[in-house]
């Protein structure tokens, strides 16, 4: 954020049926994970009432709390990007644009294809075992009890990771734009 509120990074505004369609799917997944948060804090009352009240908790709830931030986060993290919300350290950044809105233009440049470039690493790192997760059925919890499998919350990762990257390259797109027209 800069001093007056306003984000670091402007929003990327799509160019593009392609990139509209893109923001668009940010926008979706974003609404998405927004209605799963709501979801998650009524299961997390319901199984708060129900083990204080009745002494029957909800069985699973922790396993599906501990999955749902991961997917939650990942499914988010592209449209605050895009939005010019993403969390960054930006105050060397900004005062050294005051003075040389060049240079502040190449790191903003430099830190979005930073981003893309571990996000697909990200998408490339997690495939293999989303892919082996399915393959294999794995499950996480205790079995008997309560178990989920692994590989959906996985693929969350693959698809948010690469809703991310392509969110820091439309912001890297941006950003050249403007280095480009500030003066030497």
């Amino acid at each position: 954020m800069s001093a007056s509120g306003e984000p670091a990074d402007p929003p990327v505004e799509p160019q593009g049926t392609v990139a509209r369609c893109a923001v668009w799917l940010m926008s979706a997944a974003n609404a998405v994970s927004t209605a799963w948060i709501i979801v998650i804090m009524l299961l997390i009352v319901a199984d708060v009432l129900g083990r204080e009240l009745f002494l029957l908790p909800i069985v699973g709830v922790h396993e599906m709390v501990g999955f749902s931030i991961v997917g939650i986060v990942f499914l988010q993290a592209a449209h605050a990007n895009l939005r010019g919300r993403m969390i960054r350290s930006d105050g060397l950044v900004t005062s050294i644009g005051l003075r040389r809105p060049r240079v502040q233009a190449g790191f903003d440049l430099l830190a979005h294809l930073l981003g893309a470039i571990l996000s697909v690493a990200l998408v490339f790192a997690i495939w293999p075992r989303m892919a082996r997760a399915f393959a294999r059925d794995e499950l996480q919890g205790i079995p008997g009890h309560f178990t989920l499998p692994v590989w959906p919350m996985l693929a969350l990762i693959v698809f948010g990771s690469a809703m991310l990257a392509l969110s820091f390259l439309m912001a890297a797109l941006v950003a050249w734009r403007r280095l480009r027209q500030v003066p030497s």
